[in-house]
């Protein structure tokens, strides 16, 4: 599966990364934390799962990244100061009773001048319908960018918001299915029991186009800094 090529493209514009202390919170399979370590960054990497941790420290061929079971409540137990905090693809997954305190425990372990980065998927496109079929996030999403703009309580703001579209690209229905299963093991029973419904609006909603099934997936991109004194 591939499906980041925007996000990888605007994030080299619009940061930095050489040597920066970086935090991917709910960093799930670990394909961003490999991507920043990559680009120069020092990373340390959550997610809750423990089957996600596990796959991640397996792709993680230099064994470089601080990869840790924990939710986005553990943000605060942590002790390195950060650069550049992100929550990519993963906010809206942080349960509601946790999601505005991530932002808050970020703050407290970012540097004065650091950034915390929310590429979040809009609740739109061909994609996310199909996602409504295992999984219907229009709620928490929604919720998620609440969230972000009531980062001002914490003396945060919203420096550059960015709305643009990726391309989810998948060789199988089974492929994608597979690959969201993961992403939160609660779908799996609904999945297994409902493969072919699955199967067949996949092909429905799906475009095929150089021997790959493609959707498209509208997304935002959120860069959020302390006020500066006087603001």
């Amino acid at each position: 599966m591939s499906g980041w090529d925007s996000s990888k493209k605007i994030l080299v514009k619009e940061l930095l990364f050489e040597n920066k202390k970086v935090l991917d919170v709910g960093c799930g399979n670990g394909w961003f934390s490999i991507w920043a370590d990559r680009n120069g960054c020092l990373v340390d990497a959550i997610d809750p799962s423990v089957i996600q941790i596990k796959d991640a420290r397996d792709k993680d061929e230099t064994n470089k990244i601080n990869f840790m079971v924990a939710g986005a409540e553990n943000i605060k137990d942590l002790t390195n100061c950060y650069d550049l905090i992100f929550f990519f693809n993963s906010l809206h997954h942080i349960p509601d009773t946790i999601m505005d305190k991530s932002i808050k425990y970020s703050k407290n372990k970012m540097d004065i001048n650091g950034s915390i980065i929310i590429v979040e998927p809009i609740a739109k496109g061909n994609f996310h319908n199909f996602v409504k079929y295992i999984d219907d996030e229009t709620s928490v999403r929604n919720e998620a960018y609440k969230t972000i703009k009531n980062c001002k309580k914490y003396n945060l703001e919203i420096v550059k918001e960015l709305i643009y579209d990726e391309i989810k690209r998948f060789n199988s229905g089974e492929e994608c299915i597979n690959f969201l299963s993961k992403v939160d093991a609660a779908r799996k029973s609904y999945i297994e029991n409902n493969m072919e419904l699955l199967l067949n609006e996949f092909n429905r909603l799906s475009n095929y186009n150089d021997n790959k099934y493609e959707f498209i997936q509208p997304m935002r991109l959120n860069i959020i800094k302390n006020k500066k004194i006087g603001e």
